[in-house]
C-alpha cells in the first residue's frame, strides 16, 4: 500500500548538509596526504562518499512510497541505449529483476560554471534521448515505460545567480533565456525536459555551502514534488506487477 507522502525539508537540509561535510572533510584529508590540494574540486568529490546521504535520501523515498526495503536492489547501473551500447545511471533502483525507477545524482560547484552547464545539460539531454530511442526502436523491451528522474544540486552562490552576459548567436534565441543565471537556466532546462517527456520528473536544489540553507528555485522542481513523482510511479508499479509478493516478510522471517 502506498504511504501518505511526508515532508522531506527537514531531512533533504540534512542530506545536502552531508555532503558539504563530507566534501570539505574530503579535501582536508587530501591536503594533509598530498600536502596539497588537488587541483580545482577534485579534492572534494574523489573520496567516493559525497552522495552516500542525499543517495540514501532517494532510497527512502521509495520505501516510504510502500515499497519494501528488503526487496529493494538500488546501485549505480548501466542502462542500454540505442546510440551507445549503455551508459551507466547513478541510481537504479530494482524490485526482483525489474526496473523502478532510473535516477541521476549530479552536483556543480563554481568552477567554470558556463563550461560545466554544457556538458552537463549536454549530458542529461543525451542519456534521456538514448534510453527513449532504445525504447522506440525495441531495444529496451518492458511493459511498465522506464521512469527517468533526475537529481541537480547547485552550489549557491553568485557564479549561478547572477545573470550572465550573453554571447552572439546566428539566430535570435528563445528570449526566456534573457537576463538569465546559470541558476535560471537550470530551471529553464529541467522544466522543459519534464514537459517534453524526455524526464518524467527532476530537482533542481540550491545549496548554500556557509550556512547549510537550501532552496528549490522553482516548485515543480522542488524534492517534495520529486519525491511525490516517485510515489507515484512507485503505486503504479506495484499495481502492474501484481506477481511479486509484496506482503511477503524478509527472507528467514515470518
Amino acid at each position: 500500500m502506498t504511504n501518505p507522502l511526508p515532508d522531506y525539508g527537514s531531512v533533504v537540509a540534512a542530506a545536502v548538509g552531508d555532503y558539504w561535510d563530507v566534501r570539505r572533510s574530503q579535501a582536508e584529508r587530501s591536503q594533509a596526504q598530498a600536502g596539497v590540494l588537488n587541483p580545482g574540486l577534485r579534492a572534494e568529490v574523489t573520496g567516493g562518499r559525497h552522495f552516500d546521504a542525499l543517495h540514501a535520501l532517494l532510497v527512502r523515498v521509495f520505501i516510504d512510497a510502500g515499497i519494501p526495503a528488503h526487496l529493494l536492489s538500488v546501485r549505480k547501473r548501466p542502462v542500454a541505449g540505442y546510440f551507445r551500447r549503455s551508459k551507466s545511471w547513478d541510481v537504479v533502483v530494482m524490485v526482483a529483476d525489474r526496473v523502478a525507477g532510473i535516477i541521476e545524482l549530479k552536483s556543480m560547484g563554481p568552477k567554470d560554471p558556463g563550461k560545466n552547464f554544457n556538458n552537463r545539460t549536454d549530458e542529461a539531454l543525451g542519456q534521456a534521448v538514448d534510453i527513449w530511442t532504445a525504447v522506440e526502436r525495441g531495444i529496451i523491451d518492458t511493459p511498465l515505460r522506464p521512469w527517468l528522474g533526475y537529481f541537480m544540486l547547485l552550489e549557491d552562490n553568485d557564479a549561478f545567480t547572477v545573470p550572465v552576459k550573453p554571447q552572439g548567436a546566428v539566430w535570435p534565441p528563445d528570449p526566456t533565456f534573457d537576463a538569465s543565471s546559470y541558476a535560471d537556466r537550470y530551471e529553464i532546462f529541467f522544466e522543459r525536459m519534464v514537459r517534453e517527456r524526455l524526464l518524467d520528473a527532476a530537482c533542481l536544489a540550491m545549496g548554500d555551502k556557509v550556512t547549510g540553507e537550501v532552496r528549490f528555485p522553482s516548485d515543480t522542481l522542488s524534492f517534495q514534488a520529486f519525491a511525490a513523482a516517485i510515489h507515484g510511479r512507485c503505486l503504479q508499479f506495484m499495481a502492474t506487477n501484481p506477481d511479486i509478493d509484496w506482503d511477503a516478510p524478509p527472507s528467514g522471517k515470518s
